[in-house]
């Protein structure tokens, strides 16, 4: 009998609920698959055709979040009123908000990324590709309103985002304050920070400099270097025909 894809799609759910519940209970080195299976009333070797390793369950997790949170900001019916910042900030505070009920699940992913290295940081970044999608769409829709000017390196800010994301939820998993107002405060800071810096075209006038110091330094520099090279070279060839004479 042939599994629908809303089927196939809810037993992984299932698989992944059951993974994160037993993994917050008992650690995820103590967590077995088999374990995960039983509670998730699948068998053996159905989970291991979802999830080949329990590393894969982490990686599914953070996907999955990323797409509650795209769903959850399409529900907003005027979210294309706010501000970049406002949607920026937006997106940050309502993946959180997804992760404050796995919180301890969460501080297990973070932990073995920043101290154990039992997860590697590439892998992580890997699941990145809807959270970057949904911040470079906010980006060029600002730009096309005018909002901002177009920055240098564009393509790039997205996954510059991701970095910070990645550094917000570090904070954020070390943050014993109450309700977590010291994340609250750190997100509000430095997104101001951000903010300024996309509106006060510094990104531009930065890049600028950068290309004028290449072109009329570096680049000249290079080249003599170059050149000293060759003539280094060629004295090296006359040099080997008189001794080999």
């Amino acid at each position: 009998m042939k599994i629908s894809q809303d089927a196939k799609e809810l037993t992984k759910i299932k698989i992944l609920e059951a993974g994160v519940e037993l993994i917050i209970e008992k650690g995820f080195k103590n967590a077995s698959m088999r374990e995960m299976a039983k509670n998730a009333g699948v068998s053996n070797p159905t989970i291991y055709n979802y999830f080949p390793t329990k590393e894969q369950m982490l990686y599914t997790y953070i996907e999955l979040k990323h797409q509650q949170t795209q769903e959850i900001l399409n529900a907003i019916e005027d979210f294309h009123t706010y501000t970049l910042r406002e949607q920026l900030q937006t997106l940050i505070e309502t993946e959180l908000e997804l992760y404050l009920e796995d919180r301890e699940f969460v501080i297990q992913i973070a932990d073995m990324v920043f101290h154990s290295s039992s997860l590697k940081l590439e892998s992580l970044y890997a699941t990145n590709r809807l959270f970057t999608d949904m911040v470079g769409e906010m980006i060029a829709i600002a730009i096309d309103a005018g909002e901002i000017e177009k920055p240098p390196f564009e393509e790039y800010l997205p996954k510059l985002f991701w970095d910070y994301f990645v550094v917000v939820v570090a904070y954020w998993v070390k943050d014993e304050s109450e309700s977590f107002e010291n994340t609250t405060q750190f997100i509000d800071h430095s997104m101001g920070v951000i903010e300024a810096l996309l509106q006060s075209n510094l990104l531009n006038k930065a890049s600028e400099l950068g290309m004028f110091l290449f072109k009329n330094h570096l680049l000249s520099s290079l080249t003599r270097f170059s050149t000293k090279q060759s003539r280094f070279t060629k004295m090296k060839r006359k040099l080997g025909e008189v001794f080999h004479g």
